[in-house]
């Protein structure tokens, strides 16, 4: 009974080198042919835990840490360009931080959109030097939006 046993778990592969045929032997083949069964039923558990967690949550947090780096970006050019004081730039953040509670990465985010606001402040000084009635108007518009922006990201995060 043995030898049929073994003789089940066994195939025959021609070697290349010198054409004989050696034995494989598929120890555990009854575990492997569990596992490939149970395949299907662990993918599903697995894809139902990661439906545990709500979409909203997922997109709350996305949306609140994309929120976080276009207010650093805004922050940046206000700053550089609008007149805003550094205080006043702080004293936004900080009140920002508070409000984007699902922010998991509020610093980072800020940090990267503060310098995505470098480049945007370095193309207007350029335009500043090559068209200044340009720059002004520009400028004027900018800064006027942003307020608006800031502002507006204040109100609608405040808790009810």
């Amino acid at each position: 009974m043995a030898a049929r046993s073994a003789a089940a778990d066994m195939r025959f592969v021609a070697a290349t080198e010198d054409g004989n045929k050696e034995a494989i032997v598929y120890k555990n083949r009854s575990c492997y042919h569990v596992l490939l069964a149970l395949a299907p039923v662990l993918a599903l558990l697995l894809s139902l835990l990661l439906l545990a967690q709500p979409r909203s949550v997922l997109a709350s947090e996305d949306s609140a840490n994309a929120s976080a780096e276009a207010a650093g970006q805004r922050a940046r050019f206000a700053t550089e360009l609008c007149g805003v004081s550094a205080q006043d730039t702080d004293e936004y953040k900080e009140k920002l931080r508070k409000l984007l509670t699902d922010a998991s990465q509020f610093d980072t985010r800020w940090q990267a959109g503060w310098r995505r606001g470098d480049s945007d402040a370095m193309q207007m000084r350029s335009l500043q030097l090559n068209s200044p009635e340009e720059f002004a108007a520009r400028v004027k518009s900018n800064c006027e939006r942003i307020k608006w922006q800031a502002d507006n990201l204040l109100h609608a995060h405040t808790p009810k």
